[in-house]
């Protein structure tokens, strides 16, 4: 009598838990691959919200028609706190770092653009449309006397994770005018 061929259960169970592994792996891939698409579109709001952000200040801090008596006098915004004033007294999060932000926006391009020699040639405000759901912490830093202001910002999906998020940041140099 002659013998067929054939796989043996053996063979078989191996070859389903060899597939079942392999299956199992790819399927633990999609949750991965879910949370990076997540994070990727989250990492191209925050760095288009920090543009939107930063641009104009820069533009507006580098003016040529701002006098240097302006400029050294530039404060701290937020005031004497930097990125303290994104918590309360127990070091909790606020609830609302954007109101913050925009203050610190509306503070610095107000005093710049009141005291240019002329018009800065253009007018901005905050860039809400831009923002993507995004909280958002501004700091400005300016130090007396230093023709140096420094602009950090950062933003996150949720108010309690700013400070997790990444950090853009750029410096601006005085072009303006030299007191007469």
């Amino acid at each position: 009598m002659k013998m067929k061929k054939a796989f043996t259960l053996m063979e078989v169970n191996l070859a389903i838990l060899i597939m079942a592994g392999g299956i199992l792996s790819v399927v633990g891939l999609y949750s991965l691959g879910f949370r990076e698409t997540r994070q990727s579109s989250e990492d191209v709001a925050a760095t288009a919200y920090a543009d939107a952000v930063i641009s104009p200040l820069a533009t507006a801090l580098s003016a040529t028609n701002i006098k240097w008596s302006v400029f050294r006098s530039l404060p701290n915004y937020p005031k004497a706190s930097g990125w303290g004033a994104y918590f309360n007294s127990e070091g909790v999060p606020v609830n609302n770092p954007d109101s913050i932000a925009r203050g610190v926006f509306d503070g610095v391009m107000g005093k710049v653009s009141s005291a240019a020699e002329g018009s800065l040639g253009f007018s901005a405000s905050w860039p809400s449309a831009s923002s993507g759901g995004l909280s958002a912490g501004l700091v400005v830093m300016h130090e007396a006397d230093s023709p140096v202001v420094k602009i950090a910002f950062r933003a996150a999906k949720l108010p309690n994770m700013l400070l997790a998020s990444p950090l853009y940041y750029t410096e601006v140099r005085f072009q303006g005018l030299p007191e007469k």
